[in-house]
């Protein structure tokens, strides 16, 4: 069989994007090397949380993909998710000062609330349970992709052909991309009970963030710790050594409690923090063919060579529940419609980016 579409990667990247390539007709296969949601995804707080901050395209973006994200879940995966509030707490006075700074900038419903803002618009959910609804009527093979490789206008991946792939990992190692510039950092999170948990019926984040009571327990998540500087994540977690438990005391008294299960993973972010989706750019072919781009001449991007037929969805960093539909969407509209997406999510901006930076240091 010859698939429409082949989709690398099981977490919510992959699994959204498979969502929305079935429900647009395409026939859909997936790789996954370890489970549905393993890792990244499952280690995730799974927290639906606005981006409050001055306006930037940044803001903009992460809050159009919150709207979109909430009603999408509410709308198709309402057993396991639960929409509620915000109440977001200043770390301390100069935070506070920051944030009645930001009030006249704020771009979703909130109204204050005992020290902090309660912002309508937010949500919680069982990240495993997403990802395996959405692809339970796609095709999924458990293993291990090593390489891609072409044959005449097809994909072999694995013994499987397919017309188009869309690579949703953070291995970005299967396919040479050097202008992709990505660092990662690793988290962990509690799902946890305590006296009056039951009662609490909104999330609250201040330096971490504590779940609405869901699904018979609450979330504490998450940390934002540089691969650099932990060896040993499972450990970490175990003895909490970055102080999670310790700050969402600071948040609320937790009495008689207990933990019910630990995640870890590692999450891949861009320095700027806008995830990559899009055709991918071919790096040397673009080179080879506006050799002027050593000397920083304007290219429109559009002239860019790409990989045809080879897409990515990746680097979603630490929002990736709020981020991975909307861009899913937007990603669908381009293979299917050839919809333009977002340049800030492109990996022509990438690429442009990494040469401007590296013109003498370029070479074949």
């Amino acid at each position: 069989m010859i698939y429409d579409v082949l989709v690398i990667g099981g977490g919510i990247a992959g699994c959204s994007t498979a969502y929305f390539l079935k429900k647009r007709g395409f026939s859909t296969i997936l790789i996954e090397e370890d489970s549905i949601c393993s890792k990244a995804s499952l280690a995730a707080g799974a927290f639906l949380s606005p981006k409050i901050a001055l306006p930037s395209p940044y803001r903009d973006y992460v809050n159009s993909a919150l709207r979109f994200s909430l009603e999408f879940y509410s709308k198709n995966f309402k057993k396991h998710f639960l929409k509620t509030s915000l109440l977001k707490l200043p770390y301390d006075e100069k935070d506070a000062k920051r944030m009645e700074k930001y009030e006249k900038f704020l771009d979703l419903k909130y109204e204050k609330y005992k020290n902090g803002y309660l912002f309508k618009d937010g949500g919680v959910l069982d990240s495993k349970e997403i990802c395996k609804e959405m692809v339970k009527d796609v095709d999924v093979v458990f293993k291990k992709v090593k390489d891609i490789k072409r044959e005449d206008d097809l994909f072999l991946v694995e013994g499987f052909l397919a017309k188009k792939v869309v690579f949703a990992t953070g291995n970005e190692k299967i396919i040479n991309l050097p202008y992709l510039l990505t660092k990662e950092i690793l988290g962990y999170r509690y799902d946890v009970r305590f006296k009056g948990g039951e009662n609490l019926k909104y999330n609250i984040h201040k330096k971490v963030s504590i779940s609405a009571f869901f699904e018979n327990k609450n979330i504490i998540g998450a940390t934002h710790i540089r691969k650099s500087v932990c060896k040993d994540l499972t450990k970490a977690a175990k003895e909490d050594k970055y102080n999670l438990l310790k700050k969402a005391k600071e948040i609320m008294d937790l009495k008689e409690f207990e933990i019910l299960k630990i995640y870890t993973g590692s999450r891949l972010c861009t320095f700027d923090y806008f995830p990559v989706i899009g055709e991918i750019v071919d790096f040397q072919k673009t080179l080879q063919k506006y050799p002027t781009l050593f000397k920083g001449s304007k290219i429109p991007t559009s002239l860019f060579v790409t990989y045809k037929n080879l897409y990515i969805h990746t680097a979603l960093a630490s929002r990736g529940f709020v981020l991975a539909p909307f861009n899913a969407k937007m990603l669908v509209d381009l293979i299917a419609d050839k919809k333009e997406i977002d340049f800030n999510l492109s990996t022509h901006k990438r690429f442009l980016k990494f040469i401007r930076k590296n013109l003498k240091s370029i070479s074949f």
